[in-house]
């Protein structure tokens, strides 16, 4: 009897074990997986359009989310809505100074500050707002000063009136604090992402709006340090209550033609100039508009940040700077990497040197030779470059692994190249021919004027950046060759071959 009752609890004992394991595995934690669902890929917006950036990242090993635009952080999210599950939405006012394709990604990140997860890059487009006609001009109505009540200042009843530079009236119905997502704002003298940081408004705190300029993009606040008691914050980084609409337009001190009102900046330089953006360490300057040309020297965060403009490269993606030790005393700084202070239509175009030994980075200084060929221009570079570095390169409707059959018992001729690279400045196809190679050794060298097209016979054709596809036929046998050569965005060069066989395949 006693050892039944023991094997009958001994028995007990095993299920509570066993039923305690199944309940500590539960069920099995689900894969990281990050997805922006807006904007939508290839959306175009104008600039000053409030630009919604949602999206949803899983994974046991998230943290937090971190929002990227143009390669840089943008919002963090550190709630997730459940566990192991964070919801995404922030606000982007586009700016006039981005005008182009601007690239939109979220990162998954763990408690080491790492990524673990991280979605496919968004491409969108900003477009330049369009011209506005120049209104009549109507009476300014004089504002009707409202007796002021105990602790409140008086409010003017012609509250969209411009206000007297230096003089602006204040409006405390309206209130501003830092977006939930945003520990805290900058605030700044002048509106102006370059002006001087006179404070910070911290999460949790609240502050009168005073006004706002021309386009609402920055909101002037009370702020006791500030010249007339006043502070400058940009708009897409605050939360306001209120009505807005009821704020002054505030003529801002920087904008006056004086040179003292003038935007600040560290070096004291005159419009035009680039200072390098907030939040990157440092820019790289080279001897030519393009990282294939040798590095001089960096603009950096903590030493020379700023430089005047001398020229701009064809494309429009690069500044020519004044800077000592470069030859001629001129130097070239990639232009999303930098700030530009002044007007971009005065810039002339400067032509970019010849690539030659001299001007190649990390190559042996040499004198040009008169006969050596001028460099074409250089094509801009796609908004993908600032992503890091990856390739996916496929053939359909057949992709074999290393190698692409074609005809191969009664496979089609005709195939597609298909890429998407990241990371990079350019890329270029070239086909070639040999005698099929080790396992390829019953493929003959095949025929190269039967493909079509043949753009890329023999020579280097450009690839479009960051993805783009290549339809061609090859209706002879034997072997070829695809090489792909990729310049990276730091200066670096890879290539990708993939073999193609058509009417034979490997020998093992």
């Amino acid at each position: 009897m006693m050892k039944r009752l023991f094997a009958h609890k001994l028995l007990i004992g095993w299920m509570v074990i066993a039923i305690g394991l199944l309940a500590a595995c539960g069920n099995p934690a689900p894969p990281p997986a990050a997805l922006l669902t807006s904007p939508s890929p290839n959306a175009q917006f104008r600039a000053g359009d409030e630009i919604r950036i949602s999206g949803r990242v899983v994974g046991s090993a998230v943290k937090q989310v971190d929002v990227f635009i143009n390669n840089e952080r943008y919002a963090t999210v550190d709630q997730a809505i459940r566990p192991n599950e964070f919801e995404i939405s922030v606000s982007w006012i586009a700016p006039s100074e981005i005008v182009g394709t601007s690239v939109i990604q979220i990162k998954g990140i763990n408690d080491q500050g790492e990524s673990v997860i991280a979605s496919d890059a968004v491409f969108i487009t900003i477009q330049a707002p369009p011209p506005t006609a120049t209104p009549t001009a109507e009476p300014t109505p004089i504002p009707t000063a409202t007796p002021s009540t105990a602790g409140q200042p008086a409010t003017t009843s012609a509250a969209n009136a411009p206000s007297a530079p230096g003089a602006p009236a204040a409006v405390v119905s309206v209130l501003l604090s830092p977006r939930p997502e945003n520990d805290f704002v900058n605030v700044r003298e002048f509106p102006d992402l370059n002006a001087r940081l006179i404070g910070q408004i911290n999460k949790g705190q609240s502050v009168p709006v005073r006004g706002k300029n021309a386009d609402g993009s920055w909101y002037q606040i009370n702020f006791p340090s500030g010249a007339d008691g006043a502070g400058w914050v940009y708009a897409p980084v605050v939360s306001v209550t209120g009505p807005t609409e009821t704020l002054p337009v505030v003529t801002p001190r920087a904008s006056s033609t004086s040179a003292a009102a003038s935007p600040i900046n560290p070096a004291g330089l005159k419009p035009p100039f680039v200072t390098l953006k907030a939040g990157q360490e440092f820019a790289n300057v080279r001897t030519g508009p393009d990282t294939a040309y040798q590095k001089v020297g960096e603009l950096k965060a903590t030493g020379i940040n700023a430089a005047a403009v001398k020229g701009k490269s064809a494309n429009g993606q690069w500044w020519q700077i004044a800077f000592d030790g470069a030859p001629g005393g001129v130097a070239w700084v990639f232009g999303q990497l930098v700030d530009l202070t002044g007007d971009a239509a005065t810039v002339p175009v400067a032509a970019a040197p010849p690539l030659t030994t001299a001007t190649l980075g990390n190559a042996p200084t040499t004198a040009p030779t008169p006969s050596q060929p001028q460099p074409t221009p250089t094509p801009p570079i796609p908004a993908s470059a600032v992503l890091p570095y990856s390739q996916n390169v496929r053939f359909s409707p057949r992709d074999d692994i290393g190698d692409v059959p074609l005809g191969y018992q009664g496979q089609p001729k005709t195939a597609t190249l298909e890429w998407q690279i990241n990371g990079a400045i350019k890329a270029e196809l070239e086909i070639t021919t040999q005698q099929g190679p080790g396992i390829f050794e019953n493929c003959p060298a095949g025929n190269l004027s039967s493909i079509a097209p043949g753009d890329a016979v023999n020579k280097r054709m450009p690839m479009q950046l960051p993805s783009g596809t290549f339809q061609f036929t090859i209706p002879d046998k034997g072997y070829y060759l695809f090489t792909i050569y990729v310049v990276k965005s730091d200066g670096t060069t890879t290539t990708i071959p993939r073999n193609v066989i058509v009417d034979c395949y490997k020998t093992q």
